[in-house]
This record gives C-alpha cells, structure tokens and sequence, in this order.
C-alpha cells in the first residue's frame, strides 16, 4: 500500500473515533476512543516528519486530516 493511501486512512480511522466518541453513551468508551484518536494523529505527524526528514520528500495528498 502506498504511504499516501495509509495516510488516509489513518486519519479516516481517526475521525471515525471522534464521531464515536461523540455518539456513545459509555464514559469510557468514549475516554477509550478519544485516546486513539490522539494516538493515531500522533502516530501520522511522526510518520511525516520521519519521512520529511529522511527523504525532503513532498507529503503525500492529504497527508494532512479532512476538513470538516
């Protein structure tokens, strides 16, 4: 898979967290679901600044989370 496709879906895996969490009526589930949110966004900026410093490659399309 290339690395611009898993990108996105990282940040569609981190939005769908937050709208769950939004949606659930169980605290912890919720607690639970905004940690890998955060997780996951922290895990695509270290993925981009890794590859940023490595290659002074371009970011890939939407390497950056959906607006909305």
């Amino acid at each position: 898979m290339e690395q611009g496709e898993l990108i996105r879906r990282m940040w569609g895996r981190v939005e769908l967290c937050r709208k769950l969490a939004i949606t659930t009526t169980d605290p912890q589930t919720a607690d639970a679901l905004i940690e890998m949110a955060n997780e996951g966004e922290a895990d695509i900026k270290r993925m981009l600044s890794e590859r940023k410093a490595s290659a002074g490659a371009p970011l890939p399309p939407l390497a950056r989370p959906p607006a909305g």
